[in-house]
């Protein structure tokens, strides 16, 4: 087998939503395997403080929310990076918090995290096809595969209006189906689609609540920047040429039960 599949050399990484959580990781990793990355999301001063932290080759302000917006943004990313060979999707942290929610708060969310995904996937995508090949990694976590468990936050109260959220499983979980379906979409073009389901990192949680999830888990220690930069370049690289429409989830075996 030629170990060069792994590499990232000589091709071009977009990550939207590189501000939310895992962006930077996921951001270092695929430079370190030899990618260049561009890093696009909606607050500007994140950006900057990301690209100077990630060594990033360069940053797009983007919102996502109508097909305007997408398309806009399809022809700025072309403009500035060429066409993108690795596309990540990382906008799945934009989420509601507690219970009680109006129709208009709801609706308003899932213009950012459904709507406005998929017609950002499917103008990139389509740039993307013009080059016949390419990779699409949608960012979510292991919410996205089981129900939350609400023992886990005995220790971690301070967490449950995040954790424990009206639309946390459905938003996280989309992304893997949509994976699915963008796979099927995106595949006679050349490009691969696929989900990772990430375990919480212990900096991001309440320190209860890690050591619940650790107990509840097959390898019983938290997930590090490297795991998480492996999956993201793993499924960037050649290495996965005959991956698509599948979500791996990297939880130290927490979804395995």
């Amino acid at each position: 087998m030629d170990l060069r599949k792994f590499s990232l050399e000589g091709k071009t990484a977009l990550i939207n939503g590189a501000a939310h959580m895992y962006g930077a990781e996921i951001a270092e990793g695929l430079r370190s395997a030899g990618a260049k990355v561009f890093l696009a999301g909606a607050d500007k001063a994140e950006l900057d403080r990301l690209q100077k932290q990630t060594q990033a080759n360069g940053v797009i302000v983007y919102s996502q929310r109508t097909e305007a917006d997408a398309e806009a943004f399809a022809v700025e990313v072309e403009r500035v990076m060429g066409v993108p060979d690795i596309f990540v999707e990382n906008s799945v942290h934009v989420l509601l918090t507690g219970w009680k929610h109006t129709f208009e708060e709801i609706y308003d969310n899932f213009s950012v995290t459904q709507t406005g995904m998929i017609l950002t996937v499917k103008h990139i995508g389509m740039l993307m096809a013009k080059k016949g090949a390419g990779s699409v990694i949608f960012v979510s976590d292991y919410a996205a595969l089981v129900g939350a468990d609400a023992h886990n936050y005995d220790e971690a109260q301070e967490m449950l209006d995040t954790g424990f959220s009206l639309n946390y499983g459905f938003v996280s979980g989309c992304y893997v189906n949509y994976a699915r379906q963008a796979a099927g979409y995106l595949g006679e073009n050349g490009i691969r689609c696929n989900c990772i389901a990430f375990s919480p990192m212990a900096k991001d949680v309440q320190p209860g609540f890690a050591e619940r999830y650790i107990k509840h888990s097959h390898l019983k220690r938290s997930i590090t920047a490297e795991d998480i930069q492996a999956a993201a370049v793993f499924l960037g690289s050649d290495a996965s040429g005959f991956i698509t429409g599948t979500t791996i989830p990297v939880d130290g075996g927490y979804t395995a039960k």
